[in-house]
């Protein structure tokens, strides 16, 4: 009797696995070993840079064909007057990822401009075990003369 109760155990959990493995769309390597890390300085005319400047900013990696489901374990913090950021646990091997970082709403422009990232961000391959580096400065996209009559 002890036998069927756990193979009957066994069985669902099998089941189980496999069915929670067709929920996210067919892919298996939802986590890795990958990572991508950097920078992100500000401008000096891109502000505040006091206490955690860094909480709004939005660092995000996924499949690019899914943006909406982001992948991996985030970190952000400042460091030396810039933001540092982490992602790990990232599929390797496997289809394209994109990298998305959008800058914190509360940064504003000396000059009324808009802050913008450098550089464009770009598509992301992962092969096993390895650490990408992608670094970023936010710099004032001065408004043009149109927009500042108004």
């Amino acid at each position: 009797m002890n036998r069927i109760t756990i193979a009957v155990l066994m069985l669902s959990t099998a089941v189980g696995c496999g069915t929670s493995r067709s929920a996210t769309g067919g892919r298996a390597e939802r986590e890795g070993n990958g990572t991508v890390t950097g920078i992100i300085s500000l401008a000096d005319e891109v502000g505040p840079k006091t206490g955690d400047f860094c909480e709004g900013l939005t660092v995000k990696v996924a499949y690019a064909d899914a943006p909406e489901d982001v992948l991996g374990s985030r970190m952000v913090k400042v460091s030396r007057g810039r933001c540092s950021y982490q992602v790990s646990g990232l599929p390797s091997d496997g289809p394209e990822l994109q990298l998305t970082v959008t800058p914190s709403p509360d940064w504003k422009c000396g000059n009324a401009g808009t802050p913008t990232l450098e550089p464009a961000q770009q598509p992301l391959k992962l092969r096993d075990y390895q650490a990408e580096t992608r670094d970023f400065r936010v710099t004032c996209e001065t408004p043009s003369a149109e927009a500042a009559q108004q």
